[in-house]
This record gives C-alpha cells, structure tokens and sequence, in this order.
C-alpha cells in the first residue's frame, strides 16, 4: 500500500470514529419522547430510513431496540453527504467498508473495521468489556436523558480521603446547553440550567443542532479532506463542548461529547494503525480487548524545555519595539509547540484528532505501538532539536518520550498508573535534552555566518548575525537590521494585532504575500497575509492550516476556518488616547515626547510607556495628576495541578476522556477567558497579554490597574471551578519600571511567583509581601477605608507611613512569637509598637479638625490596630498601594 492510500484509511477511520456519536446531537433535538418539531433546513431522518435500517446498527435486548443515536448517526451521514467532502462517500476512497457503517455500526460491529471502532468508543469511556456490556443492557431503560446536562469535573476534584459526589443528583453544578462563548461558559446551579421537561431540553438541543449544521455547510476546503476535518472539529468543539457524551445512569456525565468523540477518533487511528502494520486486522484480535495485554498504543509526549528563557531572552543592545517582539516571541513558542505536535503526526501518517492534549508548550499522541511508529519518533525528535539547535544555539528544546500501553491500561483502575509511567519517562527526558556525542563544542561555522557587509550582531537578541533582509522600520529614523529569527518574530508581533487569520502552508508553497522567513523545521511557513489564492494551494496539498484567532466582543468564535486560542489580548489606541494628557505628563524630552505623539495612532498596540502613564491619576483639579508611572507585571498558574490530573479523581472515573475535557476546560479559562475580558472591561482594557493558557498566566499592564485584576483573578477562578477549595491559583505581582528589561520583569515576577508557592499556595505576593487570597480581599477593603479617612482629613499621608513602619514592627513580633527564636536585646523593641500606634494615632488624627469630629475620628483610625495585630507586614499592601497613587498630589 503506498503512503497516500495508508494516509486516507487512516483518515477514513478518524473520521469515523469521530463521527460514531454524532447521532446522539441529533436524536437528542428530534428523536423520540419530547421532541420539538422537525429541522427546517438540511437533516431530519424520516422513517423511512430509520425503519430500514434499525436491524442494521441497532441492537436488541429483551426484543427491544436500543441506541437509537447509532441509527441516527447512520441518518446524518446518508442525508448530509452533499456538505461533506465528495470523497467521504466515495467507494474508491480509503477502505472498503463505507464511512456510514463504520461510524454507525458501533454498537453492532461486525466486520474487523467496524470492531476497531466499537473498541475504541469502549476504550475512551473508561470501561473493560464487562462494564460495557452492563451498560449496553442499560441504556434503553432512562427516559430523562435529555434533560441530563454536563457535569462539572471540576466540583469533584480531590486529592484528599473525602467524600466525593457519586452520581449525578450529589452534584450542585451544571454547563448550560449552549455553545462554547466566553460570554456564557461557567457552570452554574442546577435549578438554572436543567430544562423541567423533555420538550423544552430538546429545544435547547434543536437550537444548536440547527446552527452546527447551518455552519457545517459553510466549512471551507471540501476539496482538501484533511484541512477540512480540522476545520469540523473546530466547529465540532463550539457546539458539542457542553454536550454529555452519556447520560444514561449509572455513569455520571461529565465527560463532553466533543472529548469523547475525538479521543475516540484517535484510539481507532492508532488501533487500526497497529493492527494494520502488523497484519493482524481480523475480529477476533481486535474485539478481545479486556484481557489482553498487547500493548497496541504509543502514548508520545513532547515537552517543551526553556519555553521562558526563549520568550525573555536578554543580550540585545536594543530596547526598541520590545512589546512587539516579547508578543511575536511567546506567540512564536506556541507556534513551535502546534508545529512540532503536526510534524509528529503527519510523519506518523495520523490525523489531526490524534493530538489529544496540547496546551503551555506540552502535547500528547496517541499512536500505534510499532517499530515504525518508534523510528520516526525518534527521528522527528532528532530533526526538530537539530532545527532548533541551528537557530537557537540550545536555547530551547523538545522532549520526546513515549510509552506502550494496552487496551486494558486505559480502563479506568489502570490508568492512574498509565499516566504516572508516562510521567517518569518524560521526567527523564528532561536531563537528556541534547546527544552529548553530536553536539558537544563550538558550533561550527557560527563566525562564517556573519556577512561581510557590516550588519553585526543583531541587536534585538544578541546571538545572531544581522542580515539585509532583516530590516526593521521605525518611522523616521533609520531601519534596524535583525536576524531573520527576529525579524520573522518581529512580523508575527506586529501582524497578530492587525490581521485575524492565519495560513501555515509547506516550504515552498507560492505565497503572494509577506511570510516568515525562516520555515519553521524546514517544513512550515506561516503568513497572516491570507489574500493570495489560498483554495488553490488547498486543492494541491500545500495550504496545511488556515486559522482564525480572533474573538468578536460579542464572544463569537470562528465557525467557517479552525479557530485557535493562541492570540491573548492587545491594548490598542483609540480616539479617546488623543485626550489624555497623562501621556505627555512628566519631564520628557522633545523627542521623546514627538514619539508618544506620533505612535498614539487609532488601531496600533500601546507602548509598555503608554500603559505604565495609564497608571498615573487626576486629581480632579485641572491639569493636575498624580501617582507613579509604572508597570505592574502579574504571573499566576493553578496550584497542584499535577496532582489534581493524576489522581484527583478516583480510580474508577479516571479515562483519557476525562483528562482531555479538564485539560481542555481549565485551557480555556486561561487562553480564552481572560483575554476576552481584558478586551471588554474597561476597567482591564489597558493590560498586556504576554501568554495565558495551559494554567499559565502572565501579564502586564499599569501597576494599579494589574492590582485590581488580580482580586477579579481570583475570584472569578473559584468561581469557574465550582468554588472548590482545593482548586487554587497563586500569583506574584511586582512593579517595575517601563524601560526595565523584558528580562529583569520576568524573572522577578516569577520570584514573586515562587514566594507565593513556598509560602503556602493559594497565595498573593505584592510588594514583597506574601498573603492568603482572602487576606488580599480585606486588604483592599482596608485601603478603601484608609482611602476614606485621608479624604475626609482623619489621616494623611505622614500616618501612613508611620503606620508602615509600625507594620514591620507588627511582622517582627509575629516572627519571633511564632517560630520561638530566642530573644535578643533589640527584639523587644518590636513590642512597642502598639504604644508608637496610640501615640501616632492620638497625636496626630484630625488636628484640622473640631473637637467632637476629632475624637470620632480618634475612635475610627484605632480600630487600625487590629488591622496591624491580623495582618502585620501584609498591612504594606494597602498602604503602598496609595502612597503610590496619592504621589505627588
């Protein structure tokens, strides 16, 4: 068999396998008890076909038919073939079993293909074959299913002995039936989204069915099958992410019907994969899955190492455009980890839906056990890290590690132990980043790199020699001229603010407009310039991705081209900009300042200048303002995440399916929420998005505006994972200056980071102070009262910084009470603090004041006391935060 004939079955399969449960959307909106009329526009199956063809893909137990959704997945398939790729239901295309019957025959297989498919749809629930068969008998008997909604993973998480919901009715959360939006996409309370009777759960089904297929008939490139099915997904993921893929009892429902669809999709790729190479593609050896211990599946995972050090590099002699390059530069890491998974795939001869975990520079595939497999493993791993190696001198690398597993490995009671062997071999992995026998030394012919016309160094990174063809424009002055590695980052920072769409097409494809210049593993070249006659580079295999990374303000995701949430958020320039005075406040240079003026142009990014004087403040009185011009960086990431994946739930609920929809769930928090907010609030709209996603977060932004993002950080967390306590986030915010280097920001943002983790989790570290989540809360309550009293003249800002003082005083005895240091001599000063407060407060409160408002006013500022005794040094929290504001008023 040639490579493109292997290339289509396995597709054929994929697809396949992805489709099995679709018919579960459909009967679900206009099948049996509660439905709420027909579909006005392109599916409806009559019953005609559905009485035809039941004893085909329906089994019966007791004499009764059941699985009725794997009648109405054959349906979908027969009656919307015109929308589908013309060679889905071509005979000549792939294998010979018809796409229709290997998707739909599931629950009845027959011929060895149909089996591939019905033992990964059992694989990816978790279940041996006992189990499977049990709930088969089961299913036809529960009439409420369409009322069941999503369960929330989330709200069971724990890795304590405590008492775990158990069945659907202990859960207090659902996800609404609606399609995946950033507007709408946390769980709320059940009496909220649970629908009272069948008919109105199936208008809710019948709403978004009739849209997915309204959309699915406007999906470009039927002509290219492959780039098709990734754009389907796409779309897939929009309308099924809130659709429980089982809904009968005793299975709680919480894994999504796009999770289970698509990890199923690439365990029958990698089956067919095994058993096809190994010329064992017969019934009998595929459907004794339970008990046998081949190990069929390749579990591969790359591992990015050095992600940060590659973003923050240092060593430029530049500052210039540094937002616009850390942009292209973490966009640019994603793009390494997507490309890298693809390459890995397509060298495999796999799908798309075999990639079923890629998030914060780490993916996961599942792939055939075979030598092959193994070989071109190692010979991807090989090729990327040479590519990277060439052009990033070991800066960055891949990890690639892979173990067997088999069948029964990914039944629920084994899969906990899958995961920690695969774990430890990519542990391993990352003190072997590079063969110490080929590269070891000088790298050779670095020097001979340089031209001989006088370019130098590239003075953005400091590593490579600047070339002709790296030109950089800054308006007036004289071009820069970068490496192409910059200058190719530098083009993808500008790029991602102005255009939404993105085309990756093969190395030498004909692009008519700008592109990167240096092919990403000599495989990729990606351009935001999509004007060219990209349908025909489609039709000829060369156009390998077309994204969309855009989100409206209305929170509408791409529909027609695969959507990505790679891009975060950018403050841009408006026409309020031209108003604001805090922009040329401050002793400038004229030069400078004829900057500031030039680059506030509507639509262009905001400088990390412009947003560190979004910090300053008005006073009220005309042409005065105050506060500090300063940045605020925030770093933030989900505590004890992997302990949370690895055994959070318990044995019997752990399966690939489940691992996908929470790597997914809590992916798109941080890649699609938070970005999507900073866009709409206004009140975030001048925070910088340097990456979010995985359970990564890191921002910058004015200082005092980054302060108050964090309290929404928090809160709206708790929230998205159903308030559960041991679901935490920590971060660490520092203050810097805007001409600071990228470098210096990072690292000391992570320090802070780092201070919040080793001081607890579930933590805040500000001004160097490390507090609970909740402290910070009654922290910002108690600078709105220290606010109050400095307006009212109860204080000023000489208090204020007697009370930090006293502050410290506070943390010192705290320190020496609780870890019962022995006492020297000047310890016991820190005991005086509580009469310095007395004499400070009585001294000095209201002295503008009358009598009788000054003694209230005595009586108010004491209370400070208890403020001291809770929260000691984390008092410094409020009160630099409005030393920093009031500065200069």
């Amino acid at each position: 068999m040639n490579k493109s004939n292997q290339n289509q079955e396995i597709l054929k399969i994929a697809l396949a396998g992805y489709l099995h449960d679709i018919g579960k959307f459909a009967e679900r909106a206009y099948g049996g008890h509660g439905s709420g009329g027909k579909l006005k526009i392109a599916f409806y199956p009559d019953e005609k076909f559905l009485n035809d063809n039941a004893s085909r893909y329906q089994p019966q137990y007791d004499g009764h038919f059941s699985h009725r959704h794997a009648l109405f997945t054959a349906a979908l398939i027969d009656q919307l073939e015109e929308i589908f790729p013309p060679e889905f239901n071509s005979a000549n295309w792939g294998l010979t079993d018809p796409l229709i019957n290997l998707a739909a025959a599931h629950h009845k297989p027959e011929t060895p293909l149909e089996w591939i498919i019905a033992v990964a749809d059992r694989i990816a629930s978790g279940w041996d074959r006992d189990s499977f068969e049990k709930y088969n008998r089961q299913a036809g008997d529960f009439t409420g299913y369409k009322k069941v909604r999503l369960l929330p993973l989330f709200e069971a998480l724990s890795t304590k002995e405590v008492k775990r919901p158990e069945k659907e009715s202990d859960f207090s959360f659902r996800y609404a039936l609606k399609e995946l939006s950033p507007l709408y996409f946390f769980p709320e309370k059940a009496d909220i989204c649970v629908p009272q009777d069948s008919k109105k759960a199936s208008m809710e089904y019948q709403r978004l069915f009739e849209s997915f297929v309204l959309h699915l008939e406007k999906i470009e490139h039927r002509d290219n099958p492959a780039l098709w099915f990734e754009h389907f997904d796409s779309l897939f993921l929009i309308h099924a992410a809130n659709i429980p893929a089982a809904t009968v009892p005793p299975v709680i429902p919480d894994v999504s019907l796009y999770d289970h669809c698509r990890v199923t999709s690439a365990l029958a790729s990698a089956l067919f994969q095994f058993h096809h190479e190994t010329q064992t593609l017969e019934a009998d050896r595929i459907r004794e899955f339970a008990n046998d211990a081949t190990q069929r599946f390749l579990l591969i995972q790359g591992d990015f190492h050095g992600i940060q050090d590659f973003i923050f590099s240092h060593g430029g002699s530049t500052g210039k455009s540094a937002a616009k390059l850390l942009r292209g530069r973490s966009f640019y890491v994603s793009m390494l980890s997507e490309l890298a998974a693809d390459f890995l795939t397509r060298k495999l001869e796999l799908p798309i839906t075999s990639v079923v975990l890629n998030a914060a520079g780490k993916f996961t595939i599942l792939a055939g056990n075979t030598v092959q497999t193994k070989i071109r493993t190692q010979e991807v791993e090989k090729a990327v890290n040479s590519w990277l190696l060439k052009h990033f001198f070991g800066q960055v690398s891949v990890g690639i590690s892979f173990v067997g597993a088999s069948c029964k490995d990914f039944v629920s009671k084994n899969f906990e132990v899958l995961m920690a062997r695969m774990a430890e071999k990519a542990e391993l992995k990352k003190f072997q980043r590079f063969d110490p026998f080929e590269n070891t030394g000088v790298f050779k012919g670095f020097l001979d790199s340089f031209s001989h016309e006088g370019f130098g160094l590239c003075p953005y990174c400091g590593k490579r020699p600047a070339s002709k063809d790296g030109e950089i424009q800054h308006g007036k002055e004289d071009p820069d001229f970068a490496c192409l590695i910059c200058s190719d980052q530098l083009y993808i920072g500008e790029s991602l603010v102005k255009e939404p769409r993105i085309a990756i097409t093969k190395t030498g494809a004909e692009l008519h407009g700008r592109h990167i210049q240096i092919p990403i593993f000599d495989e990729y070249l990606l351009s935001f310039d999509v004007s060219g006659k990209l349908k025909d580079l489609a039709r000829q295999g060369q156009l390998l991705k077309y994204w969309d990374i855009s989100i409206s303000e209305k929170g509408e995701i791409s529909r027609d081209f695969t959507a990505k949430f790679l891009n975060g958020y950018v403050p841009k320039y408006s026409e309020e900009d031209n108003q604001d005075d805090r922009l040329l406040h401050g002793k400038k240079s004229e030069k400078t300042q004829e900057e500031l003026i030039e680059s506030v142009k509507n639509g262009l990014p905001k400088t990390f200048l412009h947003l560190a004087k979004k910090a300053l403040n008005f006073t009220g009185k005309t042409g005065q303002i105050c506060g500090i011009e300063a940045l605020g960086v925030l770093k933030a990431d989900v505590d004890n995440l992997g302990l949370l994946f690895s055994c959070g739930l318990p044995q019997d609920r752990q399966s690939l399916s489940r691992t996908a929809t929470l790597s997914r769930q809590l992916n798109f928090f941080f890649a699609v929420f938070i970005p999507f907010k900073l866009k709409i609030e206004p009140a975030f709209k001048e925070i910088y998005t340097v990456f979010a996603g995985g359970d990564d977060l890191f921002l910058i932004g004015p200082w005092n505006k980054i302060i108050s993002f964090a309290s929404f950080l928090q809160k709206s967390f708790a929230q998205y994972v159903c308030n559960n306590p041991e679901i935490t986030i920590s971060a660490g915010i520092t203050v810097e200056k805007p001409d600071e280097p990228v470098y210096s920001i990072s690292w000391q943002a992570e320090e802070a980071l780092h201070s919040s983790k080793t001081g607890g989790r579930n933590a805040l570290t500000l001004f160097g102070e490390t507090v609970t989540w909740e402290s910070f809360l009654e922290l910002e309550e108690r600078k709105n009262t220290l606010e109050k009293w400095l307006d009212e003249g109860f204080i000023n800002t000489a208090t204020l910084y007697r009370f930090h003082h006293l502050a410290a005083m506070a943390r010192q005895e705290s320190i020496l009470k609780r870890e019962n240091l022995e006492w020297d001599q000047e310890d016991f000063e820190a005991l005086k603090w509580r009469a310095r407060f007395k004499y400070t407060v009585v001294r000095n409160t209201g002295k503008q004041l009358k009598k009788e408002v000054r003694e209230k006013a005595i009586f108010d500022v004491l209370q400070a006391c208890e403020w001291l005794s809770k929260h000691h040094g984390g008092m410094k929290i409020p009160i630099w935060q409005i030393l920093y504001n009031k500065r200069g008023s």
